[in-house]
């Protein structure tokens, strides 16, 4: 319903568990599948002596309608993510092929279909179930986390997937106060949209904090010389300019983004709630990342886009302590990005110079969801900095 204050349950979602799954993510499928489990796991030794595309071309093609429940669907998609990725760019932007094999391209694309997701490596398999605890009576949190699957370099592999997924658990107690923000807007209540605004600050801070930890555990030179090209997708992208042909799906080459931080729910959520507006361009990619989310996850965004609007309940209302708060809430944003940025320049400008002729090159100065990396980050942190009120003070 327009200008409805969305449910979080409507969505699987939850106050204790945000946006991860309600139960922590499988760590096996039924003995039928161990094939897809095999090789997935031993993915990175058979890359060491490229021999990854030679076993996954003698996979048996698997009935992928005996997967039970939601969480067997999604460790299904992660195994064959993480073996489709590997295949394909086994040998980096060098010799990419132009199939996908039957046994991993059939499986892969209906398995997507089932969780209303294109078939290729994202945030939602990638991060958000690619985790078990170390100690399973102890908190899911970073440090606490072991991947289950990685396709190359564990520790970096694993800590790049793992600091998206803890700012994604940073904003957990985000979520209700999305909805608080909301229905003080459509209540006409100033104090319960400000309260919203107000505390959502602290939990912003955290996840720029955790932002920050991304060198911890992982090299930027590692990153962009080892692993990053693994990561890349078949669409924008001129090591793969046609896309890719899923083998007994269709004969035509198909076209799908990498994984990429857009990818990630929390930010898109805040950009609706706040009423940040990017520009047309960045606008239409982000808009296009959400096709690669769970169904729930960007139904829940749209649900929010729909409801009532803070931003004009803001600029409506003479109260300065409401409009200060929401600067402050712009502000945090802000900042994220402008962090984001730098970790771009780290991870991904920086060694992009030092290196020549590694195996993904041609993705340089373009992100592995397929866009001009920096000019959009830029464009985005500046379209959010513009949503600011200019007539408070903001930090």
């Amino acid at each position: 319903m327009e200008n409805s204050v969305p449910k979080l349950e409507d969505y699987h979602l939850s106050e204790a568990r945000g946006w991860l799954p309600a139960e922590d993510p499988l760590e096996f499928l039924p003995p039928y599948f161990s094939p897809w489990e095999d090789l997935a796991r031993d993915t990175p030794k058979l890359l060491e002596t490229q021999q990854l595309r030679e076993h996954a071309n003698k996979l048996p093609l698997l009935d992928h309608t005996r997967l039970r429940g939601h969480r067997e669907w999604r460790l299904a998609h992660l195994l064959l993510s993480t073996i489709g990725h590997a295949y394909v760019w086994q040998d980096g932007e060098a010799g990419v092929p132009g199939l996908l094999p039957r046994s991993v391209a059939v499986p892969w694309y209906r398995v997507s279909e089932h969780l209303g997701v294109p078939p290729i490596i994202s945030h939602h398999c990638f991060s958000l179930v690619n985790w078990k605890k170390k100690d399973p009576k102890g908190p899911v949190e970073v440090d606490n986390l072991k991947t289950l699957f990685w396709i190359t370099c564990e520790r970096d592999f694993s800590w790049f997937a793992f600091i998206p997924l803890q700012v994604e658990i940073d904003f957990t107690p985000g979520l209700p106060l999305l909805l608080q923000a909301q229905k003080g807007a459509l209540e006409g209540d100033a104090k319960l949209t400000r309260d919203a605004l107000t505390a959502l600050v602290p939990v912003l801070q955290k996840m720029q904090h955790t932002l920050g930890r991304m060198k911890e555990q992982c090299d930027p030179e590692v990153f962009y010389n080892k692993f990053r090209y693994f990561l890349s997708g078949w669409r924008d992208n001129p090591a793969c300019p046609h896309g890719l042909i899923y083998e007994g799906i269709s004969d035509k080459p198909q076209q799908f983004s990498g994984g990429s931080a857009a990818q990630a729910a929390t930010p898109h959520c805040l950009d609706e709630m706040l009423g940040v507006k990017h520009t047309e361009r960045e606008a239409a990619f982000l808009l296009r990342m959400r096709e690669y989310m769970l169904p729930a996850h960007r139904n829940f965004i749209a649900a929010l886009a729909k409801g009532p609007s803070v931003r004009n309940f803001v600029l409506n209302s003479d109260d300065k302590k409401l409009r200060t708060a929401y600067n402050s809430c712009v502000s945090a944003l802000r900042d994220f990005r402008s962090l984001h940025i730098k970790i771009i320049t780290s991870f991904i400008l920086i060694p992009s110079q030092k290196a020549k002729g590694h195996k993904a090159g041609g993705l340089a100065n373009v992100g592995t969801g397929g866009t001009g990396i920096m000019s959009f980050l830029k464009s985005v942190r500046d379209t959010t900095a513009a949503a600011l009120l200019p007539d408070v003070p903001c930090p």
